[in-house]
């Protein structure tokens, strides 16, 4: 059928993220509209309707579902799937080339082509479970999934599978996963149609709601 489209992929990069990242920024947000347009075309084959959502920010004190208010600090949210049943949450991780694993102290990194080795700390990040978390509070979707997308070009090593950001599930994939419908197995078609109302909470966090024009 089609896919509503919420937001702008990597615009907090591209707003301010120069500050923080520096030249980081610009390769990150290109890896975001990367994997975003992947989304979309992936989601553009299926049968039912589904709402993808770009660099979602803010989440603090977030309520909802019954439970305790939850904050995920300065931390975002750069893709968000979702229909009325469940949810996919995507993080785009433009790492480059090279072989991504963890070391001998389990930490993760990337061993690039030339034997330079770049500390990855994202995959020592335990907090998949939080940003489910703050969804649900925002959706009452109890059901839902994780994955951090890298580019095709980056090698996946065995021990990225015992990485910390898994451990409570989710997948570390290359972006031809998405095309080739890797997500499919989570999205039984066909899928009940998202909640206006959830929708309109998901759009308050969208990092584009303050830009002009």
């Amino acid at each position: 059928m089609s896919v509503t489209v919420h937001g702008t992929p990597g615009w907090s990069l591209i707003d301010s993220g120069a500050a923080k990242y520096g030249a980081d920024a610009r390769r990150g947000a290109f890896h975001e509209q990367q994997v975003a347009k992947a989304l979309e075309q992936w989601l553009a084959t299926r049968p039912d309707h589904f709402h993808l959502f770009h660099d979602l920010e803010g989440f603090h004190q977030v309520r909802g579902g019954g439970l305790d208010p939850l904050s995920l600090g300065t931390s975002n949210i750069d893709h968000l799937v979702l229909t009325g049943d469940t949810w996919l949450i995507i993080d785009a991780k433009g790492c480059g080339a090279g072989t991504l694993g963890l070391n001998p102290q389990g930490k993760g990194v990337l061993v690039k082509t030339d034997g330079t080795v770049v500390p990855q700390k994202w995959l020592d990040d335990g907090r998949a479970y939080s940003r489910g978390g703050v969804i649900y509070r925002l959706t009452d979707a109890t059901q839902g999934q994780t994955a951090w997308i890298v580019p095709d070009s980056t090698l996946l090593h065995p021990s990225v599978q015992q990485a910390t950001c898994r451990k409570r599930g989710g997948d570390v994939l290359p972006m031809r996963a998405i095309i080739d419908g890797y997500f499919d197995q989570h999205f039984s078609p066909p899928q009940a149609p998202a909640d206006a109302g959830h929708i309109n909470k998901l759009s308050a966090y969208l990092s584009t709601r303050h830009q002009q024009g």
